[in-house]
């Protein structure tokens, strides 16, 4: 009798010790989602780093500024100009004109078609968004500005893509230079349209400028004024209507050892 009490202990102990022989400590498991969340997270982040449209000029460093719309507020880099107005929904970003009677308040800079500005200071850059372009709006500007008319020499340089005109490259005027005036550097017919997404890589490299339209043509260009510094994004559009932007990165250049 006392021999099997003695083996009904020992079974006993036998199987509360077999589950943690064959279960690992759960600290331990692979499959624990608050571990396993870092490296979704690092994954999901390097995704979003690629760019659609390999830059030409330089390899991508850092990723200093991403937006892809997501919340419902506007983040802080973003600066509505003139009035426009500007507002999150449904993933993107859409942009358009200042109200009628602020328009007739004006006689210059009145708001009349959407503009703003992106606030991430740069010197060498690739710089990719998609855009849409909606109603009677018929030309969208991607460029830069060093400071103000004022405070800098204006706008630097920018790539405008057009209903009608195409796609340019220009060199824009430097307020500090004497008779200096806006030149176009090179330009291609390529004509874009309403109600369709187009998405662009625009890189900046000294004195070199180069910009890539996903299924579309390459545009290149070289002017000493590219070497300005760049204080921010200058966006602004011609023609009224509305547009939608998407998919903004802009990455620094990866610095060679």
């Amino acid at each position: 009798m006392k021999w099997m009490q003695q083996f009904k202990v020992w079974v006993f102990g036998l199987m509360m010790l077999i589950p943690s022989l064959i279960t690992p400590p759960l600290a331990a498991q692979s499959n624990n989602p608050a571990s396993s969340k870092p490296n979704q997270d690092s994954a999901q982040k390097e995704v979003t780093a690629q760019p659609l449209i390999m830059p030409v000029l330089m390899k991508r460093g850092e990723l200093v500024f991403t937006d892809s719309f997501k919340e419902s507020t506007l983040r802080p880099e973003w600066t509505p100009l003139h009035q426009t107005r500007w507002n999150v929904a449904n993933g993107m970003l859409h942009g358009i004109p200042a109200t009628e009677e602020f328009q007739k308040s004006r006689t210059k800079h009145n708001g009349g078609t959407p503009s703003s500005k992106l606030v991430v200071p740069v010197k060498d850059c690739i710089f990719q968004m998609s855009f849409k372009l909606t109603g009677k709006m018929n030309g969208a500007h991607f460029g830069f500005n060093d400071g103000t008319f004022q405070s800098g020499t204006g706008h630097v340089g920018r790539v405008t893509f057009h209903k009608r005109d195409g796609i340019s490259l220009i060199k824009d005027k430097n307020t500090k230079l004497e008779n200096d005036q806006v030149e176009i550097l090179t330009s291609d017919p390529f004509k874009i349209k309403s109600d369709q997404w187009y998405t662009f890589v625009l890189e900046v490299k000294g004195e070199q400028m180069v910009v890539q339209l996903k299924d579309g043509p390459t545009l290149r260009a070289r002017h000493e004024r590219f070497l300005a510094p760049k204080s921010w994004f200058n966006l602004p559009t011609r023609g009224g209507g509305e547009i939608f932007y998407d998919d903004v990165r802009i990455w620094a250049p990866l610095k060679e050892e």
